[in-house]
């Protein structure tokens, strides 16, 4: 970052401040539109508009999709927490940030990103009235919300159980079960989160607002009570498809289970102990009460809205941080660059926005902060990496020449119309064809390497990562 934007957003995070001090004084402006954002935590498309598994159960977030745009490929911009969010809200991609896992801190503790305002900050400086409650950063710590929001409240990963109900090693949030409690308030944070939103959406303002919500679930540990459980009987899971031969055309991540035991969290189980052990799927069973427990949550929200005097002038943004494998290519969690890992939910709705429309185009999470700004009339307060999808909003068969980057640590994957190219620190390269293998059964890159055809599309896949890299 040169020292005119240092200069320019040292100055807009200044008149922030000053806002913060001040009170919501400029927020007597009316006319404008509110905005809605919902951040989920670590959900895949186990979700029923996606179709990604039988057993989900996701009402709320189904008849979401009804009333706005349902983008069906949408990607994350990294596979892990902090990466994904500080991209999201700064408009920067991880490569831009140097944010790209979850070991590297709070972007603002980095010199140069230390003024850079988020998009929060960018409404709250035009005058709108920001509060954020849960998870939408990645660190739930106060003195850090407080920078970012006007009203906010933090929670953290839990609760926990100790001790832990179904697996004693690993990490404390490595868990699965129905607490003894057996409530909702007892397994999740998500109910006292949806109270704030709730709350929220009933007040009145004297002009217009950023609403965060940010869920926790189905993020682990995966405590649902048991009713939730009920609604997915253990004995009716399907378990994903995972042919023999699967791993055996892999590269790098594919050589090893789960994910790099030096680079995050060690000790989680692995789909060898999941199988040994016998329970695949209970976890699965777990992850999808979770997900359905989570979604009454966000059904309370968005009724909250739809009762509310806000609810013609917001526009909504539902979408998860990245996406989850529970066995698929015998990895678990998340922390890999296949497309269960970062496709992810991703619905728009709002004033104009077509209803029950399906956009079939890779579209990313950096084109949130873009969009926002778009439908505000605000100018970014620096120059984003993502692009608004308004043309999409407005025609969600039109054109959209821009390819999806997904980045972990020093390793990219792009993601275009055909294609899903992955391209290790190694060197290692995978290819999918996603017109005749949706499943990435199939690495191209090492079985059809002497291909002329694959060659060159690897050749145009790689000049394409390399723009967007640089």
């Amino acid at each position: 970052m040169n020292e005119f934007r240092l200069l320019r957003t040292g100055l807009v995070l200044g008149s922030v401040l000053i806002l913060m001090l001040v009170g919501e004084s400029r927020c007597e402006e009316r006319g404008r539109p509110n905005f809605l954002i919902i951040a989920i935590d670590d959900l895949n498309d186990y979700v029923g508009c996606l179709g990604g598994h039988p057993n989900a159960v996701t009402p709320n977030l189904d008849r979401f999709a009804k009333n706005g745009v349902l983008f069906t490929h949408a990607y994350c911009n990294s596979p892990v927490c902090n990466p994904s969010r500080t991209s999201l809200w700064t408009g920067l991609r991880p490569t831009r940030t140097g944010i790209v896992s979850n070991r590297f801190g709070w972007f603002r503790d980095l010199p140069e990103y230390r003024g850079i305002v988020t998009l929060p900050q960018a409404l709250a400086a035009e005058g709108y009235c920001t509060a954020g409650f849960g998870k939408l950063f990645h660190l739930g710590r106060p003195a850090h919300s407080a920078v970012e929001w006007q009203r906010f409240n933090t929670y953290e990963y839990g609760p926990r159980q100790d001790p832990k109900l179904n697996y004693p090693q690993g990490d404390k949030i490595t868990d699965w079960g129905v607490p003894p409690k057996n409530t909702d308030r007892a397994a999740s944070y998500d109910p006292a989160i949806a109270d704030r939103a709730v709350a929220a959406l009933e007040d009145s303002y004297g002009g217009p607002f950023l609403l965060g919500c940010g869920f926790f679930r189905p993020h682990t540990p995966l405590y649902a009570s048991q009713r939730w459980f009920d609604l997915h009987p253990r004995d009716g899971i399907v378990l994903p498809e995972t042919p023999a031969d699967d791993n055996d055309d892999l590269v790098c991540f594919g050589k090893r289970e789960r994910r790099p035991q030096d680079i995050e969290a060690p000790g989680l189980f692995t789909q060898d102990w999941a199988e040994e052990n016998g329970t695949w799927r209970d976890v699965l069973q777990a992850y999808l009460a979770c997900t359905s427990a989570m979604d009454e949550q966000l059904g309370r929200v968005l009724d909250a809205l739809a009762a509310s005097r806000h609810r013609n002038n917001t526009y909504v943004i539902i979408f998860s941080d990245h996406g989850w494998h529970l066995g698929e290519k015998r990895h678990w969690g998340k922390a890999a660059l296949w497309e269960q890992t970062t496709r992810i939910p991703f619905i728009v709705a709002g004033p104009g926005i077509p209803k029950g429309e399906r956009c079939e185009h890779p579209v990313d999470l950096l084109t949130v902060y873009p969009t926002v700004m778009d439908y505000a009339g605000v100018k970014p307060p620096h120059p984003l990496d993502g692009h608004s999808l308004r043309p999409l909003l407005e025609d969600p068969d039109g054109d959209w020449p821009h390819p999806v980057l997904t980045t972990f640590v020093d390793h990219h994957a792009l993601r275009t119309d055909r294609w899903r190219y992955i391209r290790y620190a190694t060197g290692e390269e995978e290819l999918y064809d996603h017109q005749s293998d949706p499943d990435e059964f199939h690495n191209l890159a090492v079985t059809q390497a002497d291909s002329s055809e694959v060659k060159k599309t690897m050749e145009q896949l790689r000049r394409t990562m390399a723009t967007l890299t640089e």
